[in-house]
């Protein structure tokens, strides 16, 4: 395990106290957020079709109610749809334009909307990829950014029958004071050399690596659900991790699955995949970060574990610590069970 100096220590305090107050004072928020009466079946349905007239494409879809059928628990129903502007992932104007510019966005695609029953009714979900502004200076990388918050604000607010919206924060393509504001976060996270990604490369063919990342995973606890981009990326959960994550705070599953990328660059494969540390600016519960920090190493531990692989990554990661107190515990309810963490 990594040791801790004092530029780790102050990379923790600065993510999880220091930015996260910064977050919070400016109410960023990391989602898109609406609510229907009507039912989960009946809100997919017009979502989709919403999204197949916008040309997008559900190119992935996570079932969390069928992943937890093991715990034999009465969990309520929550889909993940992961959605792009083409069939493929590669074919997706905005993505392979992303990916190009920056290998490191492939770890935010594809976006995530969540569909889930709480409270007696359907409430709807998005990543904010406002949030990248923070992290990606590039301007075409920014441009494309605030495209497609446009594109997932309108899709929740004109797509799901009945919405009503939860969001405060306005999308950046109507207030870009805002974005500008996420803009300046940047220099911060460079000064503290905070990286937002973890990666390794190995000397074998991408197929191999693929099935050695899969295995390693595995042994991790990391659930490979799907893959997208004909194997280029991984999509990993782990169940017991998600579900206590998802009894804290339902919409933390607009980042999941975990995109762990898996591409062929100048003869070398190289594996990426985002560092859950990162999200620490949005979640102050101590729980959820418990869970975020021990998720980090988890798949540190992962992907430094292929054979032959060389890191290029320059900062280890994030020890957790209260070592397994959060993710060893037992089992909470359904979706925002813990009623610590409930708002109001």
């Amino acid at each position: 395990m990594p040791g801790t100096n004092i530029y780790q220590t102050v990379r923790t305090i600065v993510k999880k106290d220091v930015l996260r107050r910064v977050v919070s004072r400016l109410g960023i928020e990391y989602a898109i957020r609406v609510s229907s009466p009507r039912s989960v079946d009946e809100v997919e349905q017009a979502l989709r079709e919403y999204l197949r007239g916008a040309d997008f494409h559900v190119i992935a879809e996570t079932d969390v109610k069928a992943v937890h059928n093991h715990y034999k628990l009465n969990y309520p129903e929550y889909r993940i749809l992961k959605t792009v502007q083409a069939e493929t992932l590669y074919e997706c104007p905005m993505a392979s334009t992303a990916i190009d510019i920056d290998p490191n966005t492939g770890v935010f695609l594809p976006p995530s909307i969540v569909i889930y029953e709480l409270d007696g009714e359907t409430r709807v979900s998005a990543v904010r990829p406002s949030t990248l502004l923070a992290l990606f200076d590039d301007p075409d990388i920014r441009a494309t950014v605030r495209e497609l918050e446009g594109i997932l604000w309108d899709a929740l607010s004109d797509g799901v029958p009945e919405a009503t919206m939860l969001s405060e924060e306005p999308p950046v393509t109507q207030d870009e004071r805002r974005g500008r504001i996420k803009e300046l976060i940047h220099p911060v996270l460079n000064l503290l050399d905070a990286e937002f990604t973890f990666h390794v490369s190995v000397d074998r063919p991408r197929p191999v690596v693929t099935t050695e990342l899969r295995e390693a995973l595995t042994h991790r606890g990391q659930h490979v659900l799907a893959e997208v981009g004909a194997g280029s990326v991984l999509l990993a959960i782990n169940p017991g991790q998600a579900h206590k994550a998802l009894a804290i705070d339902p919409d933390i599953g607009v980042f999941a699955p975990l995109s762990v990328t898996v591409s062929e660059e100048a003869d070398r494969t190289h594996i990426r995949c985002v560092r859950p540390s990162t999200l620490l600016i949005f979640f102050a519960q101590p729980d959820m970060q418990d869970i975020l920090l021990e998720m980090e190493m988890l798949l540190w531990n992962a992907l430094t574990a292929l054979p032959g692989a060389t890191v290029h990554s320059r900062q280890p990661p994030l020890t957790p610590g209260t070592g397994q107190r959060t993710t060893g515990g037992g089992l909470p309810g359904g979706l925002g069970s813990l009623t610590k963490y409930r708002p109001g």
